[in-house]
């Protein structure tokens, strides 16, 4: 056996593995055009029926004025920078923090993320320094004393 037929034997050999290759990605794509000819058929028949059981559902009436949907909270700019004030704690966060990471597109939290599209450059970060001491009024409600 010389050089010249171990080479042709080699050259065989590569020959048949791209052969078979071939020959099992043609397999497997045919497999999978039947796989998803069944999906799509079963598909379309979920749809016909959930369209079938639509046309024999009452469709429910349009909800009207004041219901749930309706509703719309105002909220004064006191009660916002309250709001703005607890969420900020909950998160450990001062608003300054929270600016920067929000001018670095980096927030710690998807939490931090929704508190800034919620109310960001929206408050008056000088409103939302820490009041001092807060009394409770008869209503359960805090305000600030004044000295």
């Amino acid at each position: 056996m010389n050089v010249d037929d171990i080479v042709a034997a080699k050259i065989e050999a590569a020959r048949a593995r791209v052969e078979a290759n071939k020959r099992r990605r043609l397999a497997l794509a045919a497999a999978r055009k039947r796989g998803l000819a069944l999906r799509h058929a079963q598909k379309l028949r979920n749809l016909a029926a959930r369209r079938t059981e639509e046309a024999h559902t009452e469709v429910p009436e349009e909800p009207q004025s004041g219901d749930v949907d309706d509703v719309v909270l105002e909220v004064t700019e006191a009660e916002l920078h309250a709001a703005v004030r607890t969420s900020l704690a909950r998160l450990g966060l001062t608003y300054a923090q929270l600016e920067a990471q929000a001018r670095r597109r980096d927030f710690t939290s998807a939490q931090a993320q929704i508190l800034w599209t919620s109310v960001g450059g929206a408050v008056n970060p000088e409103l939302l320094e820490p009041q001092d001491n807060p009394v409770t009024t008869d209503d359960g409600s805090d305000t600030t004393e004044e000295n």
